[in-house]
């Protein structure tokens, strides 16, 4: 495993407040795996990696690539929700307006 992803997997275990007992705890591995892995002693699979993702809330590419770590955090967003801009396309300028309706009540915390 590259430098660069054991940095990143403890960076974002460490934003996301999670230690490492936590994690591992999370991921039904022992603490030493993750610190092995953080420590770039260890490599992942790509099943891990995926749970990592999940478990941080980071997108894989950001464990993985320098260049994605490294561009505009618009082009991260763009690249996040590409797919779903794309569905937006799709739909009835009425049914975009419903969607943005419905986000927008469920950030106020009223869905």
């Amino acid at each position: 495993m590259s430098e660069f992803t054991a940095k990143k997997l403890k960076e974002a275990r460490m934003k996301a407040e999670i230690t490492q007992d936590d994690a591992a705890a999370l991921m039904k591995i022992t603490r030493r795996a993750i610190s092995e892995m953080e420590a770039g002693k260890r490599s992942i699979s790509a099943d891990e990696l995926a749970q990592f993702s999940r478990i941080y809330d980071v997108d894989v590419r950001e464990l993985l690539f320098v260049d994605f770590t490294e561009a505009g955090e618009e082009k991260r967003l763009a690249a996040k929700y590409s797919s779903f801009f794309k569905l937006l396309e799709k739909l009835s300028d009425r049914d975009v307006e419903d969607i943005y309706w419905v986000m927008k009540r469920k950030v106020e915390g009223l869905l």
